[in-house]
């Protein structure tokens, strides 16, 4: 009996999300797409009118790989389910494919190969609009609503995936926030970055974003499962002995991946944000959930807490999940552990969210390519480390990570960051806990983050004169304050910079003859108002500037 496939992907997820500056249509969008293919949505009742039984190996976060016998039915739900989609969330870019084999497991082969060719496959989008249309201030797309914003007398033209997400139903987010805190409603979590951002549908529980004061700077973390392409590959392998249990082997493996995300947000969630609630609402709002990748927008002081929370849990979770998984089925060579790995980029609230997703995204690719390195594996050649990257945005203008640590973090030879932080101790990679310890030594009364600044305005002006004025610091800490300069000797030399007493904290050079210091992200650390994970204040204050008594 012939066995048939269909296969959905939604692509460029977080380009269709963060389109715009205003958290209200993130949010809605994020809706749209967690409800396409979530139980009780857009999916189910498309499958219903199919009249056929599906089976599916991978469904959510806007992805459905679907199975039957009946040929019919599957053409029935390619046909029809498309035109839904493209209603249901307008100008959503997906791939789709269909295949069709003696297994199910040839049946998707055949579809997976139509699917990777459809996504170098340009789709016109349509109807195209004339030379004489209103345009969104916002998107720069057709105009097909005005909608009343508070300036009185104006009304705004927005495009038509503005006008859906706007939509009450979606901009309130429920669902995806009930993955983060199933206790949790939509008056739990903001809406608003920003009170002008108010439209004339609004209503009064749609809670701001709880910032701190005046500071108004906001991380956007973006965290990826490692080795997953490695891992199906070592399913289908599995597979090949065992055609039978094909779509138990990938069912069973891609909801372990997703319960394990799910648990460490949740996890994270519970044990970072909610401590520091204000007024009932979280100081974050949930962009994506979905398999092993997650987007989510923070308040700068609790990014790394959360994103070094979710790492570790995910860690520990994908094990239980997959070995519980294994356990069940029943199979020899299951995989039994993932890590992953995140980017946090800082910045004002104003920056746009798309170009920050962007970095946080190029952030996360470069703290995988280092933890892949086989050098950087450590004592555990097998495994790929938890590690992650950062940066503050300081400038108006946005670019890759590789563009800004060559054009703005580097002078001459001298890299004023370290690049990439694991939290696996026996990787050869600079321990993020050593430069939490780094944060909280020089927050001790006294030292302060000023002579750093400067150090760094130094490196860029004048290498000879910062290297004076780092020798002048030393002299004063070691008269002021000998312990606390032996531990910050100490903590270098454990992140891998041993520098001769007077010389400038850069490591040795590496094979790109780059010196690299830790001073510029413990700099970010500190104008960000990192929160101390290692001993969590009940609300964590932003630092302030201070004198130091070098």
């Amino acid at each position: 009996m012939e066995h048939y496939c269909y296969l959905f992907e939604a692509k460029s997820i977080q380009t269709y999300l963060l389109a715009t500056n205003r958290l209200k249509e993130i949010v809605g969008g994020s809706e749209l797409v967690e409800t396409l293919t979530a139980d009780g949505g857009l999916l189910d009742t498309t499958l219903k009118i199919c009249d056929s039984e599906f089976s599916a190996s991978r469904r959510g976060g806007g992805a459905a790989f679907l199975f039957t016998k009946d040929k019919d039915a599957r053409n029935r739900l390619a046909a029809l389910w498309p035109l839904l989609v493209q209603r249901y969330a307008p100008d959503l870019e997906f791939v789709q494919a269909r295949g069709e084999g003696a297994t199910e497991k040839d049946a998707f082969e055949r579809a997976h190969t139509g699917l990777l060719a459809d996504r170098n496959r340009l789709t016109a989008r349509l109807p195209q609009a004339s030379p004489l249309a209103e345009r969104s201030r916002r998107t720069g797309e057709p105009a097909v609503k005005r909608e009343k914003t508070q300036k009185e007398g104006d009304k705004e033209p927005i495009d038509a995936v503005t006008k859906r997400k706007l939509i009450k139903d979606f901009r309130t987010g429920a669902e995806l926030a009930k993955r983060f805190d199933p206790a949790s409603s939509n008056k739990d979590w903001p809406v608003n970055l920003n009170p002008a951002d108010a439209g004339e549908d609004d209503e009064p529980q749609e809670k701001l974003f709880p910032f701190i004061g005046d500071n108004r700077t906001i991380a956007l973390v973006h965290a990826d499962g490692n080795g997953l392409g490695e891992l199906l590959r070592n399913l289908k392998v599995l597979t090949d002995d065992h055609p039978s249990p094909y779509l138990e082997i990938y069912r069973g493996f891609s909801e372990a991946v997703s319960q394990a995300t799910q648990r460490a947000a949740q996890h994270a969630t519970a044990e970072v944000l909610a401590p520091h609630r204000k007024d009932g609402t979280y100081p974050a709002r949930p962009v994506v959930l979905g398999g092993d990748d997650l987007t989510i927008l923070v308040r700068a002081d609790l990014a790394l807490p959360f994103t070094r929370c979710f790492l570790l849990a995910f860690a520990k979770f994908s094990r239980q999940e997959l070995e519980a998984r294994a356990t069940e089925l029943g199979i020899e060579g299951f995989p039994t552990r993932m890590t992953a790995c995140a980017g946090i980029a800082y910045a004002k609230a104003t920056q746009p969210f798309y170009l920050l997703h962007q970095l946080a995204e190029g952030l996360c690719k470069h703290a995988k390519e280092k933890a892949k390195d086989k050098d950087s594996r450590g004592s555990s050649p097998d495994k790929v480390p938890s590690t992650l990257a950062l940066h503050r945005v300081t400038t108006s203008f946005l670019d890759r990570y590789q563009d800004i640590l060559e054009r703005e973090l580097t002078v001459g030879t001298l890299r004023q960051t370290l690049e990439c932080y694991s939290l696996d101790p026996a990787a050869n990679l600079p321990d993020m806990d050593k430069l939490l310890e780094l944060q909280r030594l020089m927050s001790q009364p006294g030292i302060a983050r000023g002579p750093t600044r400067q150090l760094l305005g130094l490196v860029g002006r004048s290498p000879e004169q910062a290297q004076r004025h780092y020798k002048r610091w030393r002299e004063v800490m070691g008269e002021r304050y000998r312990d606390t300069l032996d531990q910050f000797d100490t903590l270098l030399e454990e992140l891998g910079v041993e520098h001769p007493d007077g010389d400038l904290p850069y490591s040795d050079p590496g094979p790109d003859h780059v010196c690299r210091s830790p001073l510029g992200d413990l700099l970010t650390l500190s104008s960000v108002g990192n929160a101390d994970v290692l001993n969590t204040q009940e609300e964590p204050a932003v630092q302030q500037p201070q004198e130091s008594a070098a």
